[in-house]
């Protein structure tokens, strides 16, 4: 009977988080936890739970715990060791995201040794190399992202972390290029793969190359606020000031109760010799926010320009 209980307090469990009742969930999965002390996926659905919930360092406790647990009589052992490797990422994560980088390193690597043959390692490998890197250990990390893009040739993240990396050394640009080509030729329709790709080529200023690249990706997701403000800046860098303020209007039309929607398309609309316009946008952003410094910063060099004028 114990074995229907805690199964359904699980599952009880997933089903009130997805309904954002978060604290049901979580003594849902406690309850579950306490019926059967070595259900792994309750240890794992509580532990990322807390963590989102911002209890970090409850989530670390749970988290730590779960990638210790004995297999030992588990109905399912090969989900329990991926549960239990899961738990070490879902805590490398964590702590990495909290700037504890060699904390991270030592549990992906702890995740490394662990690993069984059937567990696909791409994930870990480019988490390992993401925290190296922020250490500056940049060739052990490129190191890992190699491994990365061994174990799974066709992994898009792989491509695009890698060419991150490669785009550190200005020695090594080209490489960086060509694994944003890669990456772009696997998953042509991605928005990802051309926000990054835009994202390195505004890195190097090729501006216009960007502003192609960010296009493309808003036109693949229109609904995306960073896109169209990602596309407005690379295309305002490049020159092309109309454009850049049809996508800055895009932005605003996006998150209107943004004041940096605002007050980036009012700066855009100044540049453009619209100051009118311009002085509304600043105003607008002022009403959302009337602590906003910037927008009053612009407002009033913007008035003190036309009294001058």
């Amino acid at each position: 009977m114990s074995t229907t209980v805690e199964v359904f307090s699980k599952e009880k469990g997933i089903l009130q988080q997805g309904k954002a009742q978060y604290e049901e969930a979580i003594n849902s999965y406690k309850e579950a936890i306490r019926l059967r002390p070595s259900l792994a996926l309750a240890h794992l659905n509580l532990g990322q739970l807390l963590a989102s919930r911002g209890l970090c360092e409850e989530a670390e406790t749970v988290l730590r715990h779960c990638s210790k647990l004995d297999s030992t009589g588990v109905k399912d052992p090969k989900l329990h060791e991926t549960t239990r490797i899961s738990a070490l990422l879902h805590l490398g994560r964590l702590l990495a995201d909290r700037g504890r980088y060699g904390e991270a390193i030592s549990i992906y690597k702890e995740a490394v040794h662990s690993l069984p043959e059937y567990y696909q390692p791409q994930v870990l490998y480019n988490l390992l190399g993401e925290a190296l890197t922020q250490v500056g250990h940049h060739e052990e990390a490129e190191r890992w992202h190699k491994a990365a893009m061994q174990a799974k040739p066709d992994h898009i993240p792989t491509h695009l972390i890698y060419g991150k990396l490669l785009a550190k050394n200005r020695t090594r640009v080209a490489e960086a290029e060509e694994k944003f080509l890669e990456a772009q030729k696997l998953a042509p329709r991605d928005p990802a793969v051309h926000q990054h790709f835009g994202q390195f080529l505004s890195q190097i200023q090729r501006y216009s190359e960007a502003a192609s690249q960010y296009l493309e990706a808003f036109k693949l997701a229109p609904s995306e606020y960073e896109l169209a403000l990602g596309a407005a800046t690379a295309f305002r860098q490049a020159g092309h000031n109309q454009q850049a303020e049809q996508l800055y209007r895009q932005a605003v039309s996006l998150k209107p109760m943004e004041p940096g929607a605002h007050i980036n398309l009012g700066a855009m609309l100044h540049l453009n010799g619209k100051f009118k316009d311009a002085a509304i946008c600043y105003q607008t952003a002022l009403k959302l926010n009337p602590n906003d410094q910037m927008a009053l910063q612009n407002l009033n060099k913007l008035r003190a320009f036309l009294r001058k004028n």
